[in-house]
């Protein structure tokens, strides 16, 4: 769940975005519970079939678990700045504005944060965390729309569009 934190101090957050965990949860636990049956049930009968299809099934798991995994930070409005999950910080000097695009499949709301960068991407994320084969093939919520512009899917976040856009929008007007 989402949380504000205290404006008044240099080093709270503002706001804190989670993955929504209702949306992956299911994806998450059944493709395990689906791999497990697969070795289970599946090797004494065909086991080359079932290995494999338990991999997959294992594999579409582990890539959707940032959505289950605890305390995980998907997103953070920071006084630095924007702070991205396996991005890094995004600082306000570096941000030329914000902007949410709305795409709809069949009456279902799929929010973007698109961020404007004044610079190119590779000298404006600061902090860039190092991470290890496994994690770097997991799901993100953030993807490179042009060299200057990155799009965060706020759809798969656990807080309303409006209300990390009425985060960011004070400390994009103070800096530009």
């Amino acid at each position: 769940m989402s949380e504000a934190g205290d404006n008044s101090s240099g080093g709270a957050v503002f706001l804190t975005v989670q993955y929504a965990r209702q949306k992956g949860e299911s994806i998450v636990y059944s493709g395990v519970l689906i791999a497990g049956a697969l070795v289970l049930f599946g090797m004494p009968r065909a086991p080359i079939l079932a290995l494999i299809a338990a991999l997959v099934s294992a594999g579409v798991a582990i890539y959707h678990w940032p959505y289950v995994a605890k305390d995980r930070k998907a997103f953070a409005v920071t006084p630095a700045g924007i702070n991205i999950d396996r991005l890094g910080l995004l600082p306000w000097n570096a941000i030329a504005g914000v902007e949410i695009v709305d795409r709809y499949v069949r009456m279902i709301r799929n929010a973007e944060l698109r961020i404007a960068l004044k610079r190119p991407f590779d000298t404006a994320v600061e902090n860039a965390p190092q991470v290890g084969p496994l994690r770097r093939h997991m799901y993100r919520c953030w993807g490179m729309v042009s060299p200057q512009e990155i799009s965060v899917k706020l759809s798969t976040l656990d807080t309303p569009p409006e209300t990390v856009e009425a985060a960011i929008r004070p400390h994009i007007h103070r800096n530009i």
